[in-house]
């Protein structure tokens, strides 16, 4: 079992960096890349069963959108046209699903059936398998469209192209209508503008950080935290009434208003019983606002994701504490080589302590807290 070594690759998707070699305006990465596409899958799940009444396993679906590119913290980020030359292609499918299969060992062995699934069958020929592999085409016309509406770059305006074809000429009912409400521009073109956006978001404003770290990226760690934890409570800690695709769902959108708003420093937001009141309610309204571009069939659930992400609920709990715990980990860190993140990491810790004693805290405080801190120190 080694729970810290699967949450330190997470953590690692972040520094698999893509499109670099094409010098884009907007830096990406597998976490970033990752998060939007399971953003999207969120999407597509409510699409597939409110407009098109397909019986999806949404978990499922997201999920894998959340998992499919884990392989790459070891085989780095391979090109489209690499992985599909007749030489080589054989032998990136097999280590791909060498790593897939380590990195599931790395798990509690009541977790492990679902990351299998997740990760190791994340683009398989089932009906999730396919509509993952679509998210992914279509995340990737909206990273180039995005870098040709900004830049001159004659590469992304070829990709763009290319790659608007392909999704256009997809079979798939919710994809073909998530590809045409886009060439709209309209409400669903906007919401995926915020989600897009969300890599441009700093957080951490006011501090020596020696590792970047961006909305999009936090969102990442804090719905893989939220899967792990709610998928463990589940399953080892009998907590069988936690609806695990809510609270993924709550996990990943949890910080889209942020688009807007921005990331305002927790210290200040909380410094004054009615100043969090009043965040609250702001943070709320551009939440509730950004759920109204979506057609109204999809607004009850995804008002429930965005605006009541942090709601009393246990599953409004656990966003909560993966969000802290996201940050305990980016203190644990920091701290090692920048002393000015040991004040945070102790005072966020001392937080956690107090006033959480879910399983999933007490479990991640016993052992992936001390494997990490273990593995940086041994570094």
């Amino acid at each position: 079992m080694k729970n810290g070594k699967f949450t330190q690759t997470i953590i690692q998707m972040q520094y698999v960096p893509r499109w670099s070699e094409h010098a884009p305006k907007f830096r990406d990465n597998a976490a970033s890349h990752s998060f939007r596409c399971a953003a999207i899958a969120v999407l597509v799940g409510l699409v597939e069963h409110k407009l098109f009444s397909e019986p999806v396993d949404r978990l499922q679906l997201v999920a894998k959108a959340l998992l499919h590119d884990l392989n790459e913290t070891k085989t780095g980020s391979i090109k489209h046209v690499t992985k599909k030359d007749p030489f080589v292609i054989e032998h990136i499918r097999n280590f791909e699903k060498e790593v897939n299969e380590e990195l599931v060992t790395y798990l509690s062995r009541s977790l492990r059936p679902y990351f299998y699934d997740y990760i190791v069958n994340a683009e398989d020929d089932s009906y999730t398998g396919r509509l993952v592999a679509a998210i992914d085409t279509f995340d990737a016309m909206l990273f180039c469209h995005r870098e040709a509406l900004n830049g001159n770059n004659p590469y992304f305006h070829k990709q763009y192209a290319a790659l608007h074809a392909e999704i256009h000429q997809c079979e798939l009912q919710s994809m073909k209508w998530l590809a045409a409400e886009y060439d709209k521009q309209g409400g669903v073109y906007e919401f995926l503008c915020h989600l897009l956006n969300l890599d441009n978001i700093d957080r951490w404003n006011g501090n020596f950080n020696l590792i970047p770290d961006n909305d999009a990226t936090h969102s990442f760690r804090v719905a893989a935290l939220s899967l792990f934890n709610g998928l463990l409570e589940r399953e080892r800690f009998g907590q069988t009434s936690l609806d695990v695709c809510r609270l993924l769902g709550k996990a990943l959108l949890h910080d889209v208003s942020e688009s807007l708003s921005g990331d305002v420093k927790g210290p200040f937001k909380h410094s004054l019983p009615e100043v969090k009141i009043a965040f609250e309610k702001y943070e709320k309204q551009i939440a509730t606002g950004i759920v109204n571009l979506l057609p109204e069939q999809l607004r009850e659930e995804m008002i429930d994701y965005m605006v009541e992400s942090k709601d009393d609920t246990y599953e409004g709990e656990l966003v909560d504490i993966a969000d802290k715990l996201d940050a305990l980990i980016k203190a644990n860190l920091e701290m090692r080589n920048n002393p000015h993140y040991a004040e945070t990491y102790y005072g966020q810790l001392a937080t956690i302590q107090h006033k959480f004693e879910h399983p999933s805290v007490i479990f991640f405080l016993a052992y992936i807290l001390h494997d990490l801190t273990y593995a940086n120190y041994i570094r």
